[in-house]
């Protein structure tokens, strides 16, 4: 077998093979002989029908067919030889041979990039520290109190964190606007579900009240038509309801499942929980970063398949999570390339550092991660049991665990920083809210 290898462009290759001659000759003879055996034509009887006859209505097909298999014993075994190592699908196509010549095919594909690992000692990395206080706790068991919030009709006047229900007119001088009309609206002020001169007017009325105003879009309001307009608004107040938080005690407790110790056992499991949430937020600050350093250190080529191939599993995700109505195979790959390629590089990097400290899954991290995956679910054993039943998913954890050693290995020879900060600040930074209307 005579191999030649060139390169087309950048990670590109074109591999020519061609096969002796001789061996290929045998093969096509072996499988006419076969065919033979089963042939039947008419003079001769069930498996006489002379080789040369059968060659003459088979040759074609039989070398076709040998052809083919002799592609696929070696295909790979020439790469092996050559040790390329191939991303994606090769395309095979077959080529004329010149007399006294082998049967010659060319496959041409893309390879992985060589990667040169970085210098990653001395990095600087910053570790966040936090610790969760009486009044973080407080914080979250009142942020639970407000998920069970109820409401109930009020006769005052509407005040922050009030629900009420409105009809409303809008008008731009005297023409109602696209959008702007609506009945039975329902908002709770404070949560700036509308825009800010429009919530601002809610406060102070009861129910059954109309009043207009004037309010003024702002500049980055979402329709065009809008921004920074003045438009007039007619509202009539169809009901304002108070809200009505429960009291934390100890039947607040028993609602979550503390059968026993009442609010002091319910504020141990929420620290226990937040104690956690903690935890993971750091881990994955950290490990953003270290992913942020790789890919700044590591200016590789990428292979276009392996990118399309990505972008294909975006796609797919994109779709799932949107309950499969999301037409998502249906948007431009431009619009998934950026993250693809990031996931790429991230990936083929990452499986170099694999390969360089020999990193294998540790099982008793793997069976901690999922025992802490399902901590959080009522029926935890049916959740470990998933994970051990189910190999796909259990690779998931497994690669996870295979990328926290390789950020342990990193801070290692790393200069770490801590920086102080709050529970709130790592865990719940302040989310920036868009008006709306």
């Amino acid at each position: 077998m005579q191999i030649s290898v060139e390169t087309i462009e950048g990670l590109q290759r074109r591999m020519t093979v061609e096969l002796p001659a001789d061996d290929f000759e045998a093969g096509v003879k072996k499988r006419l002989q076969s065919l033979a055996k089963t042939t039947k034509m008419a003079g001769f009887r069930p498996g006489k029908v002379p080789l040369r006859i059968v060659e003459q209505r088979y040759g074609a097909q039989a070398r076709q067919e040998a052809m083919g298999e002799a592609v696929q014993s070696s295909l790979y075994a020439a790469l092996s030889q050559e040790n390329l190592r191939v991303a994606g699908q090769p395309n095979v196509e077959f080529m004329t041979s010149e007399d006294g010549e082998g049967p010659k095919y060319a496959a041409t594909f893309e390879v992985y990039p060589d990667i040169e690992l970085a210098d990653l000692d001395g990095l600087e990395l910053e570790t966040p520290a936090a610790e969760i206080t009486d009044e973080d706790i407080d914080n979250t068991l009142t942020m639970i109190a407000l998920q069970r919030v109820t409401y109930s009709p009020v006769e005052r006047e509407s005040q922050e964190g009030d629900k009420m229900t409105i009809d409303f007119v809008g008008t731009d001088d005297g023409v109602p606007f696209d959008g702007g009309t609506a009945n039975d609206v329902s908002l709770t002020l404070g949560q700036k579900q509308f825009i800010e001169d429009f919530e601002k007017a809610l406060f102070g009325l009861k129910a059954g009240e109309d009043t207009e105003f004037d309010a003024t879009f702002p500049e980055d309001y979402q329709s065009k038509d809008l921004a920074g307009k003045t438009v007039k608004f007619a509202v009539t107040v169809k009901a304002v309801e108070g809200p009505e938080i429960p009291v934390i005690d100890e039947e607040f407790a028993k609602a979550f499942g503390v059968s026993e110790g009442g609010v002091d056992a319910l504020r141990k499991e929420v620290k226990e929980n937040m104690q956690r949430e903690l935890d993971q937020t750091i881990k994955n600050v950290v490990k953003d970063q270290v992913m942020e350093v790789l890919l700044e250190k590591h200016d590789i080529s990428l292979p276009g398949s392996i990118v399309s191939e990505e972008i294909q599993r975006l796609k797919q995700s994109m779709q799932q999570n949107m309950g499969g109505h999301a037409q998502a195979a249906d948007l431009p790959d431009e619009l998934f390339k950026e993250q693809a390629e990031r996931r790429v590089r991230l990936g083929l990097i990452m499986s170099e550092i694999v390969q360089d400290k020999e990193i294998k899954p540790n099982p008793d991290s793997v069976k901690e991660a999922i025992e802490q995956a399902a901590a959080s679910y009522e029926e935890p054993q049916q959740v470990i049991a998933y994970y051990q039943n189910n190999p796909q998913a259990k690779a998931e954890i497994e690669a996870m665990d295979v990328e926290d050693q390789i950020v342990e290995a990193i801070k290692q020879t790393a200069n770490l920083k801590e920086k102080k900060s709050t529970f709130d600040e790592l865990v719940r930074p302040p989310q920036k809210t868009a008006d709306s209307q």
